[in-house]
């Protein structure tokens, strides 16, 4: 039994007709006393037959809502029924007129097919879209290649129809996602607003958009007022956009719960889940919203509402040094950042914020693709990537190859490429790049390619204009390019010829010149990395510009690299760092933090990829102070590496931290395990260097990052 879901208002006539038959309608509609042949022939500028044809078939389709279309000799046609039929069918009629784009179309259709449990005709589906059976057929041809990345199949039985075959958890997500896709952001906002002013305001909206009928108001209403408990706390930094998803989701999921459509299961990848932020925070909403609406709520229902909220761009838990730390991610952030740069031709690793940005970022989208909600790609974002065309490509090319288990969303991709964007714009910002025009037609003609050059290519800081008499004048080696409008022969400096116009490839030439120039300008500046390296900074130089910093201070006295003894396994190596940092005050269960650290080992591969090292960390409130030393061993053991390959450890990083850790020791310790993946000469420091140049690296690190602030 096909199940019709109210998209296009209320109960109405299938207005599956021509457009022809519509404008029949509404002059009927207009002329309540009837109309004749001969005007109707000439309104629609057909044949007597025509019309006498199109009566026929409008007189069944009509009846369906009990008004009858009769013929009366002096008045011609006209409309018999009651004063609400009529209405609804002016009203029904002008809905209808509001044609659906093959998008939006579309997603109904794959809305209808999830909601039905049981087969559904095509023809059912035609009437209800108002097109042909051929039209639905070429749909969903389109819509099996998205319902592929969601595992949802579609099963066809003769005589019986269709039907989708998805796990509850895709069914809502797809389906919210089309909803809120298909939602403006400002009518929602003032959709809520409504809600809060407890006034009918909001009809309007409801009237308007199809895909919003879906909702139960009450419910709605309900999640509104809960989330907005928790916005202050949790939701602040989320955008309108992410907002709206998790209202239209929530609300959809408890409509699911109350008709009996709950997940009995749900895996979700979130590490030590009873534990995490965002699995307290979906109780918390769920206990709330159930003094306003009589649900039960399971554990599943919970972890899959937390990895929704895991997937918000917002900072719930610590991203450093915590608990929960990914070493993966982060190793994976950095190998994006050197594979775009290398290709790019480009250091993004002169942008400091670049790295925390995409970490953040990426961490959000992962979470994400594990549970995609479908969306559209804006025509702002679409823009983007047109303009960073080459990038795009790039960035989407190496996301696939870095993280090979997770296939990121288009918008995500194009949300990652303006990461890049930033910073290349922002490094361009900081380069000084000057131009001399020559020109011999005076200044006049010289203006003119000054205020192109200054029009298209914004990358320029400073042009300068000279004629041809004046050249012995100027100092040709103080400018990065040289243009000229005419030939100069014998001319010893690198110049280019180009047009007074500046026509469209001359600008595009130019435009590659300079990037090459400010790539090679880039190189040329001695990076982070080597300064921090071999910069003659004195530990006592670091201790006195952070006398304040205590915290930093200690850390730094207990830093080592100590040779450490040879022991049977992992365990008993552990075991024996533990008990001597007890001696040295820095921990006081040593039993305690050596299961922890072995635990955090099964959990996830500590072992970095292209070395012999291995990064252990906890924090725990046995832990008395932050704490980051180096151990080598005699002999290597085979362990896990977070590329899901394998190395042989032989230099053990151990990083403990206190429960709760300051902000101050958070930003230390997370400073130190991001600079450690940052880069591959980064890893072969902390693989290879000895004490005195890792205590010169470390004391430089932070020396330059709170220089900068």
């Amino acid at each position: 039994m096909f199940t019709h879901f109210d998209f296009f208002g209320k109960e109405e006539i299938p207005i599956n007709i021509s457009k022809r038959e519509k404008k029949i309608i509404e002059l009927l509609l207009e002329q309540k006393n009837g109309v004749t042949l001969d005007f109707l022939t000439e309104a629609l500028r057909v044949s007597d037959r025509t019309i006498y044809r199109e009566m026929s078939s409008l007189e069944s389709t009509l009846a369906k809502s009990q008004i009858k279309l009769v013929r009366e000799p002096d008045k011609g046609y006209r409309l018999i029924g009651n004063a609400i039929a009529l209405q609804e069918l002016q009203e029904n009629l002008h809905d209808s007129s509001k044609e659906l784009s093959v998008q939006q179309r579309q997603s109904i259709l794959v809305i209808q097919l999830l909601l039905n449990e049981e087969e559904v005709k095509m023809e059912a589906l035609a009437l209800e879209l108002q097109v042909s059976v051929g039209t639905i057929q070429s749909d969903l041809q389109s819509i099996e290649e998205i319902f592929k990345d969601y595992k949802i199949e579609i099963q066809r039985k003769k005589s019986k129809g269709i039907k989708a075959v998805a796990e509850e958890s895709n069914r809502r997500l797809i389906i919210s996602g089309l909803i809120s896709s298909e939602i403006n952001e400002y009518d929602f906002s003032r959709l809520l607003e409504s809600f809060s002013k407890k006034n009918k305001e909001s009809q309007w909206v409801k009237r308007e958009n199809l895909f919003l009928n879906l909702l139960d108001e009450q419910v709605l209403t309900n999640v509104y007022y809960v989330l907005k408990e928790f916005d202050q706390d949790f939701f602040k930094q989320v955008t309108d956009t992410q907002f709206q998803k998790l209202i239209i989701l929530l609300t959809f999921s408890i409509m699911r719960i109350k008709q009996g459509y709950t997940l009995e299961s749900f895996h979700t990848p979130l590490t030590t889940v009873e534990d995490s932020t965002s699995v307290s925070i979906a109780k918390g909403i769920f206990q709330a919203t159930q003094k306003r609406d009589a649900i039960e709520v399971n554990l599943a229902e919970t972890y899959f509402l937390a990895l929704q909220i895991e997937g918000l761009n917002v900072h719930i838990r610590k991203e450093f040094f915590s608990e929960g730390y990914d070493a993966d991610l982060s190793f994976k952030v950095s190998e994006l950042i050197r594979r775009v740069s290398y290709q790019m031709d480009w250091d993004f690793n002169q942008d400091e914020t670049l790295y925390n940005d995409l970490l953040a970022h990426i961490s959000a989208a992962v979470k994400r693709a594990m549970a995609p909600m479908p969306g559209n790609v804006s025509s702002l974002l679409q823009k983007i990537h047109s303009q960073y065309q080459q990038l795009s490509l790039v960035v989407e090319e190496n996301l696939k190859e870095v993280f090979t288990d997770i296939e990121f969303l288009p918008d995500e991709i194009i949300y990652i490429v303006i990461h890049f964007a930033s910073t290349y714009e922002k490094l361009i910002a900081r380069q000084h790049v000057s131009v001399l025009v020559i020109c011999s037609s005076g200044v006049g003609m010289a203006k003119i390619v000054q205020n192109r050059l200054k029009k298209n290519i914004p990358e320029i800081s400073d042009i300068a204009t000279s004629r041809i008499s004046q050249l012995d004048q100027l100092e040709l080696e103080d400018y990065d390019l040289i243009l000229s409008t005419i030939f100069l022969q014998g001319f010893e400096s690198e110049y280019k010829v180009v047009t007074p116009l500046l026509m469209d490839d001359e600008i595009k030439s130019i435009r590659m010149s300079i990037k090459q120039l400010l790539s090679e300008k880039l190189k040329k500046q001695p990076s982070d990395t080597k300064n921090l390296v071999t910069s003659p900074i004195e530990e006592n130089e670091f201790k006195t510009f952070y006398h304040k910093m205590t915290i930093v201070n200690q850390l730094f006295e207990r830093f080592d690299l100590k040779k450490w003894q040879n022991h049977r396994n992992i365990e008993e190596l552990i075991e024996s760092i533990c008990l001597y940092l007890e001696e040295e005050a820095v921990l006081s269960n040593p039993e305690k933090i050596k299961w922890k650290l072995l635990e955090r080992m099964t959990i996830a591969p500590i072992g970095l990829p292209g070395t012999n090292m291995a990064l252990f960390h906890c924090i725990d409130s046995e832990v008395t102070v932050p704490y980051f030393a180096i151990y080598d061993i005699p002999a290597s053991f085979v362990m896990d590496s977070i590329d899901k390959g394998t190395i042989e450890m032989k230099r053990v990083l151990m990083m403990l931290g206190p429960e709760p850790l300051s902000e101050a020791a958070q930003e230390v310790l997370g400073l130190i395990s991001s600079a450690i993946v940052e880069s591959d000469l980064n890893l072969e420091i902390f693989n290879a260097g000895s004490k005195k140049l890792l205590t010169n690296y470390l004391n430089a690190l932070f020396l330059e990052k709170y220089q900068k602030q």
